[in-house]
């Protein structure tokens, strides 16, 4: 078998594979004989059907199978060796006139190219945010910490913010019981329409209300009430809540033992250092926020800023030729126009990382794996895992292959990323959270405006 490569320009290119029958002989004669061997045809005795009978109905398509499978060996081999950057697979040129009997076959196949072009990040421009959790905020969180661990007390009078356990009776149009409505349930005070009947109420005082005093929005009623739709709706009477009990949540006082509750024991040794983590874990969280805003904003300037050509008419050509779905040349021409950014910003990713030397190597994948799953267990409060336990399951998931892709593409884009931070001209920009949000808003509408135009 041959091989030769005709460059017709920088982005196209033809492959000529010529085979000799020497190439295909054997392997075609080894599987006539073995079709002898094997072949049930009717009118012959097994393993007795003359061989001429047996050329004449497979050889044909048993040398088209072999051809087939030595051009695509050869190829692929043949790219790998030379180092050819192709887009798409090898387009087939046709050819009618083929003499399957031929000492010689020849082949042509369409390359389509990939253009080559530098990456240069120092010459890239993006804004990158820093987001300034500021004390209101940590003191939002202190708040809710203090209430998610707080405890439960009861009061003397119904007041705001208090739940009230009541049992409930529904009366008819004429304040009579209706006999075999009575159930218990707990009424939080701020969700009710008219609070003010309840407030400053004991345990055993009863309080009569129309159902809508209870919360005039009819979902919310079907809730509290666990009635559905239709009750609501047509219930006319009355309701009679007796007290039972009133609780309220109490906010933990900001102490040692909070801090303990939040972040482990002995992590936080006094309230300065309780804030200060708060707000460093904040600030973490949004920095996966603005992290993910200047990739964006890295991307679309090096999608516009790279120039390059592509080998779009035999792109057309190959996607119109391999997807079934694609039934004319004109469509596949809107398709590959719709798939362009993303084909460009793949020749880019590649050509940075072969510009920057990023590579992922099995040793980051498994440090990967073994930090999220050291976060995962001290979520679940598992932080002192033995480290053969904690082996057992990093190997356990990188033996997954689906899992170790994943795995390995997160690991390129925090390469790629940190690539990014180191090289890019970051013009970084101190914000509020509010003001981040709102920024980010005005860039989206900003991006659909400027679409709109494009179609």
């Amino acid at each position: 078998m041959n091989i030769t490569q005709n460059s017709i320009d920088n982005l196209n290119a033809v492959l000529t594979v010529t085979i000799e029958k020497d190439d295909y002989k054997e392997k075609v004669e080894k599987a006539l004989n073995n079709y002898r061997k094997n072949a049930a045809i009717k009118g012959f005795r097994k393993g007795q059907v003359p061989m001429s009978f047996v050329k004449k109905q497979f050889e044909k398509s048993i040398i088209f199978d072999e051809v087939n499978q030595l051009l695509q060996t050869g190829i692929n081999e043949y790219i790998q060796k030379e180092k050819i950057s192709i887009l798409g697979n090898p387009l087939p040129k046709f050819n009618e006139n083929m003499d399957w009997d031929a000492d010689q076959l020849e082949f042509e196949f369409e390359l389509g190219l990939a253009p080559d072009f530098k990456v240069d990040l120092s010459k890239v421009k993006a804004d990158t945010y820093k987001v300034n959790v500021t004390d209101e905020e940590v003191q939002k969180y202190v708040d809710n910490f203090a209430k998610r661990f707080g405890s439960m007390k009861t009061l003397e009078k119904v007041e705001e913010g208090a739940n009230v356990k009541v049992t409930m009776k529904e009366l008819d149009a004429d304040k009579k019981e209706i006999e075999g409505t009575e159930k218990d349930l707990f009424l939080f005070v701020d969700e009710l329409s008219k609070p003010k009947k309840f407030i400053g109420k004991k345990v055993g005082d009863v309080v009569v209300v129309k159902a809508k005093e209870i919360n005039e929005d009819a979902v919310t009623l079907e809730q509290i009430l666990s009635w559905d739709a239709g009750k609501v709706a047509g219930f006319e009477g009355q309701l009679q809540f007796e007290i039972k009990e009133i609780t309220a949540m109490e906010a933990s006082p900001v102490d040692q033992s909070l801090f303990d509750k939040v972040y482990g024991e002995g992590s936080v040794a006094d309230e300065a250092e309780f804030r200060n983590k708060i707000k460093t874990e904040a600030e973490k969280m949004y920095d996966r926020e603005t992290d993910k805003q200047m990739m964006n904003e890295v991307v679309e300037a090096l999608i516009k800023d790279t120039k390059f050509d592509l080998p779009t008419d035999f792109l057309n050509r190959w996607l119109h030729q391999t997807n079934d779905k694609v039934e004319s040349l004109e469509q596949a021409a809107e398709e590959v126009k719709k798939m362009e950014d993303s084909l460009r910003y793949q020749l880019i990713e590649a050509k940075v990382a072969e510009t920057y030397d990023l590579k992922v190597e099995f040793a980051d994948v498994e440090e990967a794996t073994r930090n999220i799953i050291k976060e995962q267990l001290a979520m679940y409060g598992q932080a002192n895992i033995p480290e053969e336990d904690l082996e057992r399951i990093v190997q356990g998931s990188l033996q997954n292959q689906q899992e170790f892709q994943r795995l390995a593409d997160q690991v390129f884009a925090t390469k790629m990323m940190e690539t990014f931070k180191s090289n890019v001209k970051l013009n970084e920009k101190s914000v509020t959270f509010d003001e981040f949000v709102k920024l980010m808003e005005e860039k989206q509408k900003a991006h659909s405006h400027d679409h709109d135009h494009n179609h």
